[in-house]
């Protein structure tokens, strides 16, 4: 999950601090409208911070977070491809729901994972990596940026795909079975 995290954050890191900018240089508008949409992104996060508890606790955590991390980086692809001031809004409430999901299902996961004694030095070393990514991530998206902004999506969406083939095969579900929810 460290390794994951630093590979995913690094990735979609790359994008998010330049968003806005090509958007406006994309569509050749004004600041301040592209601005508008980013109400998109956060209402779409909080609307999905509401129900990702409950769908990790009926669906299970693994599926959860391979969906949320293949279906961002799709965003990613699409977002590269966009044309349209409504395409980017769609496409930013969208990046907006589905990381809360990966969100809520890595740290159900963890929990379920690492006894209560641990969890602190564990939630910790995630958070670190997640830093990490955070710091890697828009210095090497400028660099890339600068270039081309496709080439930085698609790399977003790289870290984010890989991070999800890496859970498909690499992790278990962590769910806990009904029977013992029960006791």
């Amino acid at each position: 999950m460290f390794f994951g995290m630093l590979i995913s954050t690094t990735g979609s890191s790359m994008i998010w601090p330049f968003q806005m900018i090509y958007i406006t240089e994309k569509l050749n508008v004004e600041l301040a409208v592209v601005t508008m949409l980013v109400p998109f992104q956060s209402l779409a996060g909080i609307t999905s911070s509401f129900i990702a508890g409950p769908i990790i606790d009926r669906t299970g955590r693994k599926g959860v977070m391979i969906f949320a991390l293949v279906m961002h980086g799709l965003t990613f692809v699409l977002l590269s491809q966009a044309t349209t001031l409504w395409q980017f809004g769609v496409l930013l409430a969208m990046v907006g729901s589905f990381n809360p999901l990966y969100r809520s299902a890595s740290d159900a996961m963890m929990a379920d994972l690492v006894p209560p004694k641990d969890r602190v030095d564990a939630y910790s070393l995630l958070r670190m990596s997640n830093n990490l990514g955070v710091a890697i991530g828009p210095a090497v998206g400028g660099f890339i940026a600068t270039q081309s902004y496709t080439v930085a999506c698609l790399l977003a969406a790289a870290g984010m795909v890989t991070y999800g083939l890496m859970m498909t095969f690499l992790a278990r579900e962590t769910l806990p079975s009904k029977t013992s929810q029960a006791v």
